[in-house]
């Protein structure tokens, strides 16, 4: 992997920066409208916060679904909600409801709860994924709070140009337990271009570690209900009338139906015998770009599709709903919106940004048997960004921007009272943020930031009973955050990059589920949404890219300490004070070869601090043949040393597991 020279220095996440190919770094591929970016970064201000990972570290790494590739990043930490088996991350401590996700631009996270999980999302058909922390761009609209994350896919640069993917899992027994393929396929006409993509994901389990012990929902060997199957489809056509313009509509559907490994920890648990037959998104956007003398006027429209069906049965054999904690459980939502942007340089040092987003959240979920409830939220904000060059090495960015969510539906259910409205009402958030960048000489630029983030309670948040295991909290008021950072970048040499950063957040209202005494609930165990007043993120970023002589390095670190500052013993939950992650590969002729580790200290899983996943350090090798025709055959082996390990107690993840691969790039 090689790097170009930068004649002038990026901070993190600019295009010259970590995990970034050549390609990527001329912007190739990538679909330039689906970026978010500080205002004026486009025109070479290089004033962008954020950090990227490409479709070759994607590959290069097996990483096939979005919170595998986010792993790779600093600041970012995977997390697992095992009791309902998905994929999150934390960024710089802020989970996925605090750090939302995007498509192109376009919010793709559910409407009903912020989330989204990452493992349905794979990775196959992206150009780049964008993480932005505290300090990111007011044109990524509200409920920002720690920062957001952007999938951009590919934009064709050839007439005729595509790959096409396939590969085969094995356990260390050598049972074939999985198998994925996927094509991508483009066209650039000069005018019009057209981009499209496939990827079909099948698990049909997954295999513990040798040495498991045995529980008493869990006996080892093949993981219980630890089936997966996810397609995708992804379409784009772009017009291009001049160099200028450009108007784009894109389409991504996502079908997905997984088991729920029940809980193989050491402490008595009431269990869940989960499964979705159906976790399907469909989300369809405009993206347009038009220039009126010195204005670039962008504008996003997007309706956005949430099918889920829930199924909870009596036991581990999944045959049975008889008991009065199974149900079908089945979710029906939609979102629309629009992101309007004007952008237009005052002067040659000044560079100005509006933005207008409003979007309309609506949930419809019901269990069988009972009739639909039906949520409405409405989001509006207004946005303000700019920079002014002090001088010819200092430029300052600032931004502003008011929020307001209007709630206009929600209704509730209960055997004895039937559908419930509950209280609604409209809330206000205020956001700022300062930035100064200083470039001390060709080869350093230091950063100092300051951003006064917000969030809104999502419908789950504020509604819902959880099954019988919870206890709502319509009041619960809207989250702040305060960051501050001191970063620094320098390129020690024409191809190895540092970055370091020095970071602290001060959250106010900080929402988190807390545990109830088990008899104020139907289901226990019983928690509730609140406020916990404050916390403190403190931490320390690092990170090392690029090459050393002929071998290609990338490694970063993380040291975060989340604090909860309201006391009553309530613990922060699901982040780890350290991880890692370490890569080092080499090119011989045609063959090449990557080792990695992902390294972990112990995490709590129970606001209680009674649940605590250890620490690990996981080792992966691979190597690769290239023909030289497009043709890249590769071998994996992913947990090389068989380490038995958990992101969430009680939920271990995958033993030993050779991956054969092909890929054909044209």
């Amino acid at each position: 992997m090689s790097f170009p020279p930068c004649h002038r220095l990026m901070l993190a996440g600019s295009l010259c920066l970590l995990f970034t190919d050549p390609a990527l770094a001329n912007n190739d591929s990538v679909f330039d409208l689906g970026q978010i970016s500080i205002v004026g970064t486009e025109d070479g201000n290089n004033l962008n916060t954020s950090v990227g990972v490409s479709s070759t570290e994607m590959r290069r790494h097996d990483r096939e679904t979005l919170g595998e590739a986010l792993n790779l990043l600093p600041g970012v930490s995977l997390s697992k909600v095992g009791a309902r088996n998905e994929q999150m991350v934390y960024v710089r401590g802020f989970d996925l409801r605090q750090v939302p996700v995007f498509i192109d631009g376009i919010p793709v996270y559910v409407p009903y709860d912020g989330y989204a999980d990452l493992g349905r999302f794979t990775t196959f058909d992206l150009a780049r994924v964008e993480v932005s922390k505290g300090f990111s761009s007011m044109t990524y609209g509200p409920n920002t709070l720690g920062g957001a994350i952007n999938l951009i896919t590919r934009r064709p640069q050839k007439e005729f140009e595509g790959e096409l993917g396939a590969a085969m899992s094995f356990t260390d027994r050598l049972e074939n337990n999985a198998n994925w393929r996927y094509a991508n396929f483009g066209t650039n006409q000069g005018s019009w271009y057209m981009q499209a993509g496939f990827s079909y994901l099948d698990e049909d389990y997954y295999r513990l570690p040798g040495d498991f012990s045995r529980e008493p929902l869990e006996n080892g060997g093949r993981r219980e209900n630890s089936d997966r199957q996810d397609k995708k489809y992804s379409f784009k056509l772009g017009l291009t009338p001049n160099e200028t313009d450009e108007y784009a509509i894109g389409f991504v559907k996502q079908d997905g139906e997984k088991g729920n490994p029940p809980y193989a920890g050491h402490r008595s648990s009431s269990q869940r015998y989960w499964r979705w037959p159906k976790w399907d998104k469909t989300s369809t956007y405009i993206n347009t770009a038009t220039t009126l003398a010195d204005h670039r006027v962008k504008v996003r429209l997007y309706h956005d599709i949430y099918e889920n069906d829930l199924y909870a049965y009596d036991n581990g054999n999944y045959n049975t709903q008889r008991r009065g904690s199974s149900f079908r459980n089945y979710y029906s939502d939609y979102m629309t919106g629009l992101s309007l942007e004007d952008e237009w340089t005052l002067t040659p040092a000044t560079q100005l940004r509006f933005a207008y987003h409003f979007k309309r959240d609506v949930h419809h979920e019901h269990d069988a048997g009972e009739p639909w409830q039906r949520f409405e939220d409405q989001t509006q904000s207004f946005a303000i960004e700019g920079n002014h060059a002090l001088t010819d090495r200092l430029t300052l960015v600032l931004g502003a921007s008011h929020d307001r969510r209007d709630s206009k539906e929600a209704e509730t259910y209960t055997a004895a009272k039937g559908i419930i409205d509950e209280d609604t009402g409209r809330k206000y958030a205020n956001n700022g943020q300062l930035g100064l960048f200083f470039k001390s000489d060709e080869a350093t630029q230091w950063r100092f930031t300051i951003a006064r983030k917000s969030r809104f309670p999502t419908i789950k948040d504020r509604y819902s009973y959880r099954f019988g295991s919870a206890l709502p909290n319509p009041s619960l008021k809207i989250e702040h955050a305060t960051h501050f950072e001191v970063g620094v970048q320098r390129a020690l040499t024409d191809q190895l990059n540092l970055n370091a950063a020095l970071f602290r957040s001060h959250v106010k209202d900080l929402l988190q589920s807390v545990r109830l005494a088990n008899s104020v609930c139907s289901n226990p165990p019983c928690s509730q949404m609140q406020n916990v007043s404050e916390a403190r993120m403190n931490g320390v970023e690092l990170a090392l890219d690029g090459k050393l002589g002929e071998w290609d390095l990338n490694t970063n670190y993380l040291y975060l300490n989340r604090q909860n500052r309201s006391g009553g013993g309530i613990r922060l939950t699901d982040t780890p004070k350290h991880k890692a992650f370490f890569s080092l590969g080499r090119q011989f002729g045609p063959w090449s070869w990557v080792g990695s580790a992902d390294v972990s200290s112990d995490r709590y899983t129970a606001t209680d601090g009674s649940q605590k996943a250890s620490g690990f350090a996981v080792f992966n090798l691979k190597g690769g043949y290239n023909f030289g025709n497009g043709l890249q055959l590769d071998a994996s082996l992913q947990n090389l040393t068989d380490k038995e390990y958990a992101y969430s107690e009680g939920y271990p993840e995958a033993g030993r597991t050779l991956v054969l691969q092909a890929n054909l790039s044209f």
